[in-house]
């Protein structure tokens, strides 16, 4: 569990550099700093190989799958090991194909971004109504337009705009919207672990 949580804080620092290269959010504020500083060891080796296309960087991308699949094959094999402790030599668990550990990486990876998705709402939302004239507001505010763009889109149609009602409820759609991604992830991730194990 607890190689599981670090290692995602890596994952999501290589998504999060990913997100904030397409948003083309200026790297010199504070997040940008220190999610380069996290990744660049892993990030700028695979650039050499893969060269960014348009504002998608593969580098990043492949950088937050590859620590993805690493720690899937470290949970692996630590589960497997438990499992030998608990049976004899000939109940071994069977070999399970190496696709399922690709599957669960690319599961955790979708997870822990629909996680960081939700804490960027919740700060820019906090900022938003707390302290509106802190610098980091423009960055969450930046970070979360992505997502909160097409609620408001649609609120707009029908009529529920922030500047009519005198409040945004794009937040709430947003965030349901990653509550119910994220439980279709959980179920996706109790399938592959029933799979797996």
């Amino acid at each position: 569990m607890v190689i599981k949580t670090l290692g995602s804080l890596f994952v999501v620092a290589c998504t999060l550099r990913l997100y904030m290269q397409w948003v083309r959010l200026h790297a010199q504020n504070p997040i940008s700093r220190l999610t380069c500083r996290m990744t660049d060891w892993i990030v700028l080796p695979l650039r050499r190989l893969l060269p960014s296309l348009g504002h998608f960087d593969w580098a990043c991308f492949f950088a937050g799958l590859l620590l993805s699949l690493g720690l899937a094959l470290v949970f692996y094999f630590l589960m497997t090991l438990q499992m030998l402790g608990g049976t004899s030599m000939g109940s071994l668990p069977s070999v399970r194909p190496f696709g399922w550990l690709v599957v669960l990486a690319v599961v955790w990876m979708v997870q822990w971004t629909l996680q960081l998705g939700v804490v960027v709402l919740i700060a820019s939302v906090l900022l938003g109504w707390l302290s509106p004239m802190h610098p980091l507001r423009p960055v969450f505010g930046l970070l979360s337009s992505p997502m909160l763009a097409p609620f408001q889109h649609l609120l707009g149609k029908t009529g529920l705009s922030p500047a009519k009602s005198g409040f945004d409820l794009s937040p709430i759609g947003a965030f349901l919207m990653l509550q119910v991604a994220a439980a279709l992830t959980a179920s996706m991730e109790a399938a592959v672990m029933r799979h797996l194990f």
